[in-house]
């Protein structure tokens, strides 16, 4: 059977279309698994400023990322290090549910809003700290951890230390080593309330039965165990519940000046 020359030319088209479109589909997934995998060059300040708002509001990871519209595991899949590149339209939808601007969530502000007088606000209600209720609190300063990372609360190793407080339970504790950074880094200071609860993705000390302690990120609660997990190697541990004291709740830190 003979092929006119008309017919050739439309399999020939055919062909060149088939190759381009399929050439099209492999720009874009390749596009695409390129801007997941690229670093936002502002990501380890972005997520410094979104945890210390989850911690300051007091809200999980999980509804935060509800509220913003942004699936459920938005937040949780910023701060564990899985989502590399946020996009700027996604940290807008987050700064109004964590009470920022979106310039403070890529480091380009330094408070988390700025009022219409064009000054930065230090709280959630846009005033500047209350320092009329500053008291003396306990500072452990830590030296080595054991093997398995906790130590003991020494009152020869504690000071007292001045700052604003809600209450005359919080204390403050060096930290002693890496295994939580960059959340928290060897020799910064955590400040840490007991009377507050602390929820799934919260930081804690960590207090077992024999008195020893340690700076975790609490993953789960249950009937029988609490887990717990180290940044730095992203190791869960689980703990029997019987063995687990309390858990204080971390409610910021700073640099011991």
């Amino acid at each position: 059977m003979k092929i006119g020359v008309g017919q050739l030319e439309k399999g020939i088209a055919k062909v060149v279309l088939s190759i381009g479109r399929t050439g099209k589909r492999n720009m874009a997934k390749a596009a695409q698994a390129e801007r997941k995998h690229r670093v936002h060059p502002k990501l380890e300040t972005i997520k410094e400023r979104v945890e210390a708002r989850v911690m300051a509001l007091q809200i999980s990871r999980n509804e935060l990322s509800r509220r913003a519209g942004l699936g459920l595991s938005y937040v949780n899949d910023l701060l564990s290090g899985k989502s590399l590149n946020p996009t700027k339209e996604g940290l807008m939808k987050l700064a109004p549910i964590l009470d920022c601007d979106y310039a403070y969530l890529v480091g380009e502000q330094p408070t988390p809003r700025i009022n219409e007088n064009g000054n930065g606000s230090q709280n959630l209600a846009g005033r500047e700290p209350d320092t009329s209720t500053a008291k003396s609190i306990p500072l452990y300063q830590i030296g080595l951890t054991d093997p398995d990372g906790f130590f003991a609360l020494n009152n020869s190793r504690r000071t007292p230390w001045t700052m604003p407080v809600s209450n005359d339970d919080m204390y403050c504790i060096t930290v002693p080593d890496d295994t939580m950074a960059p959340r928290f880094r060897v020799g910064e200071v955590v400040i840490v309330n007991p009377n507050k609860p602390v929820a799934h993705g919260g930081f804690a000390v960590v207090r077992q039965t024999d008195d020893r302690v340690a700076i975790r990120e609490v993953v789960t609660i249950s009937l029988d165990k609490i887990s717990v997990r180290m940044l730095s190697d992203a190791a869960t541990i689980d703990i029997p519940r019987a063995q687990v004291k309390s858990l204080d709740r971390i409610i910021g830190s700073c640099e011991l000046v």
